[in-house]
């Protein structure tokens, strides 16, 4: 069977779509593929499809030269850009068969749906939105589709999810960020050996050049999309006794001189 695997998508809706169509699975029309409605291709998305990663991608969100995360009329305005996106994937993937395409649930997308935790940040940047006080409420139907997400995914015998392969490094309470329970990434210790997975796919921890690995060589860090005109998807082809993964997207590109 194959599979297709795309990291943190960031609001970054361009990018999820040419995944998709240069996977193979969106049609012309914006519509799956009958390799994807006959379940030829699982799908799997590793979370995190809210919350930019740069204040340029915010405000491109919000139609402004510069993004301020403290004038509400931003807020609001990036608050609808996400969920009008949020809309749209739950559209592509509605007329999919169960068990063929998932979703799994990020951190960014946790804390989106629990008003009571406070806002992330990333850089320079607070995630301000859905949050008391600064932001809107994510409208229930959206927050009842993220609660569903699945933390975790074993697609024969390759273990997927946002952060790593034990339960607690995908629990996303305030002691995850206490923690860093992402730190088993350098760690020189097999986690999967501790598994009944050959392989474990990982979102989370931004990688340059598309794809960083970690557990001694079984688990593989895909999260290469926050960067600028970066792209990076896994095509996984998997046999009885074997895998081939192949790295796709447009990887790297950066400007070294002007």
């Amino acid at each position: 069977m194959r599979l297709v695997v795309i990291g943190d998508i960031h609001a970054q809706e361009d990018k999820l779509w040419r995944m998709l169509d240069e996977s193979g699975l969106r049609d012309e029309g914006g519509a799956p593929t009958p390799e994807l409605l006959d379940g030829t291709t699982r799908l799997v998305l590793l979370g995190d499809l809210v919350h930019a990663k740069s204040r340029a991608i915010y405000a491109q969100l919000a139609g402004v030269t510069t993004y301020d995360e403290y004038d509400p009329g931003h807020v609001r305005r990036v608050e609808r850009a996400q969920e009008a996106f949020l809309h749209r994937v739950h559209a592509f993937l509605d007329p999919v068969p169960d068990g063929i395409a998932h979703v799994l649930l990020g951190n960014h997308d946790h804390n989106a749906v629990e008003p009571h935790q406070g806002p992330l940040r990333s850089d320079d940047i607070s995630h301000l939105e859905w949050k008391p006080g600064y932001g809107s409420h994510l409208p229930e139907a959206l927050a009842a589709w993220i609660r569903r997400w699945p933390r975790s995914l074993e697609v024969e015998g390759i273990h997927l999810a946002h952060v790593g392969p034990r339960e607690e490094h995908n629990v996303f309470d305030n002691d995850f960020y206490r923690l860093n329970r992402r730190r088993w990434i350098y760690e020189d210790h097999d986690y999967l050996a501790e598994t009944p997975h050959r392989l474990g796919v990982y979102g989370h921890t931004p990688v340059r050049g598309g794809l960083n690995v970690a557990s001694q060589g079984k688990a593989l860090l895909l999260d290469a999309n926050g960067y600028g005109d970066e792209y990076a998807w896994l095509d996984v082809r998997i046999d009885e006794d074997a895998y081939r993964v192949r790295l796709r997207g447009l990887v790297f590109d950066e400007v070294l001189a002007r």
